[in-house]
């Protein structure tokens, strides 16, 4: 178990190397990095994972980062930069700033039988999400690149990662994530999160870091940690202040599942008739860089109120000439409420309703009575705000501008957003449809973290419908709000908005 805090002049080495990397020819373009970075996943294939900025220093501290925590990760560094930059003076620099680097410092890993005694207690653990307590254990240590299916497994992986700098071996810190999973849980439950707590009291006497074990108790008694993001591109339309008939449309692109680092891309004008070909050509980029692996990545509009009812999931992509499909063929997509990105002042009540739902085997919603007979804004809304329980909203139709919604469900979805629902389905048809509720209710029955693969299959099994039936299936029609408050996206600190004044996602003058 290697330790790269330990290391004599660590912070030292690593700002060196830096330093000198960032002066390697070609280093300073995003490509260039992605090629040194996968020569070097070529003999340690968990550098696959190491996050690509778009900047050169944040992109080069990653690699370096990434290479003194992993055992022989320096001299892979070395090894691939020769290949790379057989002959400049800064590459030559780096080889020779690793050749004479003192060894890493070596703890002693576990015995087998105390691994045995671990495994045996996790193998009774099969109800826990092992890929996500994995996430939330490894804290930065790049995630294998196909998701864990047992704790076991996550253990094995963890058992080849480096210890952290408080002396802590990750495999300690997955045991106590998973105990704390455990509690209040039942007696089964409880008995094993107390073995597992007394093995790990065990480790942390014999490497004398039982205060570092109790840190990370502590910290468990906090708010849960975020599941790990998928592969992911997040595109966000903001109406544009100086160009009333234009948006401003940014992206982001999450490249692998785990921690959430999303890398922006360049910002552009365009008009709303120009989205989906923008968006055609940034999928089109993103799946270049996902050709290399498997996967599964999602695509997420962050749209303003008056946009939220346009159907962004039917946009065409080609990939080829005249092969056109649904963006919702080839990925889940779902909607973002721009607005409560901005309004920090919510962002409280969207976390806990966000933790209600992962908490909870099923999705409660709360339907919307707007339109019909009898409907009480007040008590609906009252109702809504006063039970956390409820994570989603069924609008009874569409959030349609104001000069154009009779039944009121922009006011029912604004009203949600208020209270931190972070997901809201409905009908696009301003005339509904009569097995809408019933669709809802198959589709909000299960985990909420599912949501968006339900969605997808019903948006498929739309598409793939007969003739006579394709345009009248709800998959055709449905709306879905999937927002986890856990990944917001950098929109260059613009202020918050008022939900109950919004027209296009900012105020009207704009800053864009």
């Amino acid at each position: 178990m290697y330790d790269e805090g330990h290391g004599a002049h660590a912070s030292d080495l690593t700002r060196e190397l830096v330093d000198q990397l960032c002066a390697v020819p070609g280093l300073e373009t995003t490509d260039g990095r992605g090629l040194l970075i996968d020569t070097l996943a070529d003999q340690l294939p968990e550098a696959a994972n190491i996050p690509r900025h778009n900047r050169l220093r944040p992109g080069v501290l990653e690699i370096v980062r990434f290479c003194r925590r992993e055992p022989g990760g320096l001299h892979e560094l070395a090894a691939a930069l020769a290949l790379y930059d057989p002959g400049s003076a800064p590459a030559l620099h780096v080889r020779g700033l690793i050749a004479a680097a003192p060894p890493a410092a070596v703890l002693p890993a576990l015995p087998d039988s105390e691994c045995l005694v671990v495994t045996g207690l996790l193998d009774r653990v099969r109800h826990l999400d092992a890929h996500g307590l994995l996430y939330a254990a490894a804290d930065g240590i790049p995630l294998p690149l196909h998701p864990v299916a047992t704790l076991g497994e996550a253990f094995s992986f963890l058992t080849r990662a480096n210890t952290r700098p408080d002396g802590l071996l990750p495999t300690m810190v997955l045991v106590e994530h998973v105990a704390a999973g455990l509690d209040g849980r039942g007696p089964d439950d409880t008995r094993t999160a107390d073995a597992l707590r007394e093995w790990n009291d065990v480790q942390a006497k014999k490497l004398e870091r039982r205060p570092a074990l109790e840190a990370v108790r502590t910290a468990l008694g906090r708010p849960h940690p975020a599941q790990p993001a998928p592969a992911c591109v997040v595109v966000q339309l903001c109406r544009s202040g100086m160009h009333p008939d234009r948006y401003l449309l940014s992206h982001w692109r999450q490249m692998r599942p785990g921690p959430w680092r999303p890398e922006r891309g360049e910002d552009r004008l365009v008009t709303l008739d120009e989205v989906p070909a923008a968006v055609e050509r940034l999928l089109q980029r993103a799946e270049q860089d996902w050709a290399r692996q498997p996967g599964r990545p999602v695509l997420e509009f962050v749209l303003p109120v008056n946009l939220l009812n346009e159907p962004m999931e039917w946009f065409p992509v080609a990939f080829r000439p005249d092969a056109a499909t649904a963006l919702c063929l080839t990925y889940p997509v779902v909607l973002r409420s721009l607005e409560r990105m901005r309004a920090t002042e919510f962002h409280r009540r969207w976390h806990n309703r966000w933790q209600q739902a992962l908490d909870s085997p099923d999705t409660a919603c709360h339907w919307d009575t707007a339109g019909s007979r009898g409907h009480d804004r007040e008590q609906w809304t009252s109702t809504l705000t006063a039970d956390e329980r409820l994570v989603s909203v069924a609008l009874s139709a569409p959030p349609l501008p104001e000069d154009r919604d009779r039944d009121g469900s922009q006011a029912s979805l604004i009203d949600a957003l208020y209270a931190g629902v972070p997901m809201a389905v409905w009908d696009r048809r301003s005339s509904g449809s009569a097995d809408f509720r019933k669709r809802a209710r198959r589709l909000l029955t299960g985990k909420a973290i599912e949501l968006p693969q339900r969605v997808h299959q019903l948006r498929k099994d739309a598409a793939t419908a007969a003739a006579g039936k394709r345009d009248a299936h709800v998959g055709r029609h449905l709306a879905v709000l999937f927002d986890d408050p856990n990944r917001l996206v950098d929109w260059s600190g613009a202020p918050g908005s008022d939900l109950g004044s919004a027209r296009g996602g900012h105020h009207e003058e704009g800053e864009t």
